[in-house]
Order: structure tokens, then sequence, then C-alpha cells
């Protein structure tokens, strides 16, 4: 049997750690029972199960557990956040925004919310001076992800959230990309989204913080569940999963962080040293650590990945792969549309080593030697 690939897309999955699932196997055979059910002991124990979830994360985050709502995960969390603006307020989001966040603002702009969109600068950052200019009096919320996806840009949340402060205007930020790979200073922001499955946790498991004053209006109706801010019945063993990998990154964050930057700054290094007509999206500094982006010069990223069969590679976000065209978020740096299509996103995560940036650099010189002959024939 042949070999599968070498992962290198972990900004849009992780394979679940198998100390997670071991951590959450009990819960579909044993402690089943459904949480609301306090009745009887199976749903009590599922109750009382998922409430010590809710505290570990919250424990994580430094925030207070009633602050902490499970969703399905990320993309639920950010339209449950935006769904708090009516008619008349403004918004205030970035064109670099994930589809969760962009789709709804444009659904609220046709209902009569005000909208604007912060353009980044060549790295993908958003200046605060920006952020300040664009505020108005009927401006409600602020949307500004923690880290992108696709260039790794690290934004300066802290400042963003306390400009807001300042104007007593609301601010979110979708820090799934950040969780568990960077320090978050959750209790300086208003409310924040993220799912489990970028962690190492299983996917369809999801969070929402909500500083305590803060009132959402909620997009599913039914039992009541999560205090009326998400209902249906909660996937108990999606949160223990959450939790499960929360702790593990709270333990093994920071040297894990360190390995990646120094195992991409390599990459980095030798794909500009050693393949002529290529350039990297985003910045150096203030970069998630396992992520790199890189266009290569008349190449097609569709067809390079196909090349590249060794290795499990991405063109940009997981919910756009389908799509043709450039990337909107490499658009709004100023990537020249060539530029863009010839783009390739590398995640590195916690399985890779060295000797596959050996690998992987080796077969990228083959691949965009002979996509280039092909190409100029």
């Amino acid at each position: 049997m042949a070999e599968p690939p070498i992962y290198l897309d972990h900004h849009a999955t992780t394979p679940c750690d198998p100390r997670v699932v071991e951590a959450m196997t009990p819960f579909f055979t044993q402690t089943f029972g459904n949480p609301a059910s306090l009745t009887h002991d199976y749903g009590r124990r599922a109750a009382n199960a998922l409430e010590d979830a809710r505290i570990s994360i919250a424990r994580f985050f430094r925030v207070q557990p009633n602050e902490f709502y499970f969703t399905a995960g990320a993309t639920e969390s950010n339209n449950i956040a935006l769904n708090l603006l009516v008619a008349g307020d403004h918004l205030i989001t970035t064109a670099m925004e994930h589809k969760s966040v962009l789709m709804p603002a444009r659904r609220l702009q046709k209902r009569g919310v005000e909208l604007t969109l912060l353009s980044p600068d060549g790295e993908g950052f958003i200046d605060p001076n920006s952020l300040r200019d664009a505020l108005r009096p009927n401006t409600r919320l602020v949307s500004i992800e923690a880290a992108n996806g696709e260039i790794g840009t690290i934004q300066p949340i802290d400042d963003f959230a306390a400009i807001c402060r300042e104007r007593g205007v609301l601010f979110h930020s979708d820090i799934t990309q950040a969780a568990g790979k960077i320090p978050i200073n959750l209790p300086a922001l208003d409310l924040a989204s993220l799912s489990a499955h970028k962690i190492y946790g299983p996917k369809g498991i999801g969070g929402l913080y909500v500083r305590r004053g803060v009132r959402v209006e909620p997009l599913i109706l039914g039992g009541g569940q999560e205090k009326n801010v998400r209902s249906g019945t909660v996937n108990v063993p999606g949160a223990i999963g959450l939790s499960a990998a929360l702790r593990l990154r709270a333990s093994e964050m920071a040297a894990e962080a360190e390995r990646l930057t120094a195992l991409r700054n390599e990459l980095w290094d030798r794909i500009t040293a050693e393949l002529a007509g290529t350039s990297v999206n985003g910045p150096r500094a203030l970069r998630l650590p396992g992520n790199l982006n890189v266009s290569f010069d008349r190449v097609e990223a569709d067809s390079l990945i196909v090349a590249m069969r060794r290795f499990a590679l991405s063109s940009g976000s997981a919910c756009s792969s389908g799509e043709r065209g450039p990337s909107p978020v490499l658009t709004a740096i100023g990537v020249p549309e060539a530029a863009a299509l010839g783009s390739i996103r590398f995640g590195l995560g916690k399985s890779n080593i060295p000797e596959q940036v050996d690998m992987l650099v080796d077969d990228l010189k083959r691949a965009v030697t002979k996509l280039r002959e092909i190409s100029a024939a």
C-alpha cells in the first residue's frame, strides 16, 4: 500500500489528538445522556461533565465559565455574534475576514445595516488609526480576526479592543486560527469565536465567548440550551474534546510555536533561495508559527498541487478551495492576479519534521521547473 501524503494543510483542519479521542470516547457509549435531562443520573452525569468542560475552557482563556457558550463551530459563532446588529447600526469589519463574517455582513447590509470594510496593508495588517477614523456615532460592532489563516498575519486585536472600549463599541474577533497557537487576551474582548478542529480537537464543536453584560440574539430557537444563546442538544463528546484539546495546548503551545516558527523560517529561506521567481505573501514577523504562503511565478497553484503527490497542500481557505479566481485575501493585500493564482499555503503542524522540509523543497524544485518548461513550450 502506498504511503499517505505528508500533511501540510493544518490551517484547514488538524488530526484529532489520540489523547483527545480517549477523553471523548466514554461520552459516546457510557456517559451518553442528554445534559438537559436532569430527572435521571444519565442526564445529570452528562450535564456535570459539560460544565466541567466549560470551566476548564474558561480557565484556559482566563474568563468566567458563564461567559462561554458551546456551538457547532466558529462559523455558527461568527453568525451569532453579528446577529446582534439591526437596521440603522454600523458594522466595521475587514476585507480579509473569513466568509462566515463577510457573508452575514453583506446580508445585514441588505437589511439596513451600514457596513465599512477596512483595507489591510501589503502584509495584511489593519492600521488601528484606520479603525479609529472609521468609527461613527451609530457604530455598534467591530469584527476583526485575530490571525489570518491564509497569510498568517497576527492582528493587534488588543489595540482594536481598547479603541472600541473607549468609544463604547462592541469588539468581536474570530480567533479560530489563533486560539491554542498564540496567546490570546480574551478578557479584553467583548465577543470571540473559535473551533476545536484547528487545535487537534474534533470537528463539529466550537464556542462563542460573550463578555458578561453583552447580549446576543440567537440564530437557532428551540429548547433554550446554552442560556438561549444556542438551542439544540449540546454535543457533549465534542465539548469534552474541545476542553481536552485546550488542556493539551496549555502545556504544549509555547514549545510547539517555537519549533514551528523555526521550521517555517527554514522552509521560507530555502524556497526563496533555491527557487527563482518566488515571493512570500504576508509578514515575516507577527505571523502564525506554522504558516507560509508563497506565490510561484508562471505556475498555476492547482497544477502544482497535483504535481506534488507526496504532500497534502492547499491554495488557500478550505471554505473557498472549490472556487475559481484569486484569493480575496491576496487580492486585498495587493497581490497581482497572476501571482495570487500561483500561490500555495503551507500549513505546518506538530507532526511535521525537518526531514519533510528537505523532501518538500526537492519536490517543489522539480515540479516548478517542469511546469514552467511546459508553460513555455
